[in-house]
């Protein structure tokens, strides 16, 4: 699937610096543009839009260097100046729809779902039908749980991009969380014949067959992944967890040990290390790995529980 700040920053090149939209009235914020100085240039179009909130080219103009100031600050890996420069712009253009869907893609993946969920949906409102917005209220609402919400959404947007390779993935996500394991299955294989060159889609396609016990078959969709991405945490769990189930506890240590470096913060790879380790007979490092399995599987439940929402005060931040 497409990552969410390849799409911001697609957006963002697509959209330029949109200078020719500026009225001669807002020359000083034209010309600061021009120049490359977001900062200079939004305090000068919001100077406009405090006078006047309804100037139109002042609000293109603010628009344009918020979103360059938040992707500069994307960059530099600060997320929440990222979200701060789109709140801030927000509140001097509430219903522009290019903004709006930046600000749900930045919530998005910030993990603030709910906040994500709610500024899209302002947006689909604005532009009824749009696929691009189809396509990213079906990620939210993949990560929010509404799975049927976001079978359709994905549905929807594929009736015009029926060849997105990331789309039928989300769309085979969709169907595997909701337990429809052979409509899954159609969707990973066909986001596979259109992008081979790819490990999630492999992944997915092990982990399904490894719960049907195909564990074969499961390895070998794994190694596809593993193939492309070595340190891919749940490939090598899932590898592991197959050598477990099969009695060989020497490979699945191997995969297991490789898998709790790879990524530190996975339950399962820690519990079936764990267990492996048990049944080699190491008693105290088997503890010690089922331990931190049940901290992370506590941690993540209570963050769950939790329902992760923020909105920041967005006005001169």
């Amino acid at each position: 699937m497409t990552p969410p700040s390849v799409i911001f920053a697609l957006l963002l090149m697509a959209s330029g610096l949109a200078v020719a939209q500026i009225s001669p009235t807002q020359s000083s914020g034209t010309e600061l543009l021009q120049a490359g100085k977001f900062a200079e240039a939004r305090e000068a179009f919001e100077a406009v839009l405090d006078a006047n909130p309804e100037d139109a080219d002042a609000q293109a103009g603010e628009v344009t260097a918020s979103e360059q100031l938040a992707l500069e600050a994307r960059g530099k890996g600060h997320a929440d100046d990222a979200l701060r420069a789109l709140l801030r712009a927000q509140e001097y253009a509430p219903k522009n729809s290019r903004l709006l869907f930046d600000l749900g893609i930045q919530e998005d993946e910030m993990s603030l779902y709910q906040d994500a969920d709610k500024t899209l949906a302002t947006v689909e409102q604005l532009k009824p039908g749009d696929p691009q917005v189809e396509y990213a209220v079906a990620r939210v609402k993949l990560d929010l749980g509404e799975l049927d919400a976001a079978r359709e959404k994905m549905q929807a947007y594929l009736k015009s991009q029926p060849n997105d390779a990331g789309a039928h993935y989300g769309l085979g996500r969709a169907y595997q969380l909701k337990l429809d394991v052979d409509h899954a299955r159609v969707e990973f294989q066909r986001s596979i014949e259109l992008q081979p060159a790819q490990t999630e889609a492999y992944y997915q396609l092990g982990d399904i067959a490894l719960d049907q016990g195909n564990f074969v078959e499961a390895i070998a969709n794994f190694n596809k992944t593993l193939t492309r991405n070595p340190s891919h945490g749940g490939a090598l769990a899932g590898t592991g967890q197959a050598y477990f189930k099969q009695k060989q506890y020497s490979q699945a240590e191997d995969f297991l040990e490789r898998a709790v470096i790879a990524a530190p913060e996975y339950e399962k790879g820690h519990y079936y290390l764990g267990l492996t380790l048990a049944r080699l007979g190491r008693k105290e490092d088997s503890e010690r790995e089922l331990a931190i399995a049940t901290k992370l599987a506590n941690e993540a439940n209570k963050n769950a529980a939790s329902g992760l929402h923020l909105i920041l005060p967005a006005a001169n931040q």
